[in-house]
């Protein structure tokens, strides 16, 4: 995690110095910390706005030290969409109080002033809904979860049915363990493919009618649906790549798309790219990596020639980096151990394959969500 933090004036960048070396040691951050009145072995900056600027995209945490005000007209430009933006925090000089001001949930600004508050002695100050109700938030649990939600303004929809204490389905292609939070309603399908609310165990008073509102985790977008409903997509694939020296990103993008179209894969579901460590600093791969926002994963030879499995082999290949496959291995192993679901595709002096491995959905938090 990159943080960086923001003050303007000497008592701030006194508490600076103390929070960055406390991040440092404790949450294993790296970063910047950046003053209007400087202490040694720290950077100054003259123009706040610019400053922000050139952090948003690149840092995952920003913290500024002073008032507010200053703090929302420095983003206030910036602001993208809720699954881009960093966690964005405001602490004033004397570390009374500590606001989680953005990001709350999916940039984990909640989480992240909760522990600067642990590490400070500041109040923590978060108004988000949910979290001060006590209610589940289907955006954590997504995130929790590595599951891409498709249409984030449903999030609304499901906080505020349930905090107004509306009942909201749950349906899953995928496993799930632990305790359904409260107001949630499992729900499964018959043999007419349509849902209805699972049958209660004996004893226990079951629901009577569907939902209007839920939450559906299904890779396929004609999966079965609530009248209103939130879908979340399972990050469930690696794509293994390999590429000639110098293809652009722009080209292993386009044959990305030409692959996932020919087995009606939706890029949404990547979790990851995976490749051989030869290839590790190849540009058009790292650009496909980030236009994608997934990590890239690279592994040596000796590493993929140990995958078990069968796999297209390819003497050139062997000579030429050490093992006999580079895309069809890194996608197994970068999967850990998942299913080869695309094989090798070639065209261009690009090969690209996919392995899928099932996540289990976990409820990780109690039954009020938070």
């Amino acid at each position: 995690m990159k943080a960086a933090i923001i003050s303007f004036t000497a008592r701030g960048a006194l508490k600076n110095r103390e929070l960055a070396a406390l991040l440092r040691k404790k949450l294993s951050c790296t970063g910047y910390s950046f003053y209007k009145y400087v202490l040694e072995g720290q950077t100054a900056f003259r123009e706040v706005r610019s400053l922000t600027e050139a952090l948003f995209s690149s840092c995952g945490l920003l913290i500024f030290i002073g008032a507010a005000g200053i703090a929302v007209r420095a983003i206030a430009p910036f602001l993208k969409e809720k699954d881009r933006d960093p966690a964005v925090l405001v602490m004033d000089e004397h570390a009374v109080h500590v606001v989680s001001l953005l990001s709350g949930h999916l940039g984990g600004g909640n989480d992240w002033c909760r522990q600067v508050a642990l590490l400070t002695g500041a109040e923590p100050v978060i108004t988000t809904a949910t979290d001060l109700n006590g209610v589940f938030a289907v955006d954590l649990f997504a995130r929790d979860n590595g599951l891409f939600i498709e249409k984030r303004e449903r999030i609304k929809e499901v906080s505020g049915r349930l905090l107004h204490g509306e009942k909201v389905g749950f349906y899953s292609e995928l496993p799930w363990e632990g305790e359904l939070p409260e107001l949630l309603v499992p729900c499964e399908t018959g043999g007419d493919g349509l849902l209805r609310p699972r049958l209660a165990e004996e004893g226990e008073k079951g629901d009577s009618g569907l939902p209007e509102c839920g939450i559906v985790i299904a890779a396929q977008p004609q999966a079965v649906r609530f009248p209103v409903t939130c879908r979340l997509i399972p990050k469930d694939l690696t794509v293994g790549i390999g590429c000639r020296k110098g293809r652009s990103g722009a080209e292993l993008s386009e044959f990305l798309q030409t692959v996932f179209q020919k087995f009606d894969l939706d890029k949404r579901r990547i979790a990851r790219f995976a490749s051989i460590s030869l290839k590790e600093k190849e540009a058009g791969i790292l650009e496909l990596a980030f236009a994608e926002r997934a990590p890239f994963l690279t592994f040596t030879a000796q590493e993929l020639e140990a995958v078990p499995g069968k796999f297209e082999a390819s003497g050139f290949v062997r000579k030429t980096v050490g093992v006999d496959n580079v895309c069809e291995r890194a996608a197994v192993l970068g999967s850990g151990g998942g299913r080869l679901l695309v094989p090798r595709q070639a065209a261009g002096g690009i090969t690209i394959a996919a392995a899928q491995r099932m996540p289990v959905i976990r409820f990780y938090r109690n039954d009020k969500g938070n």
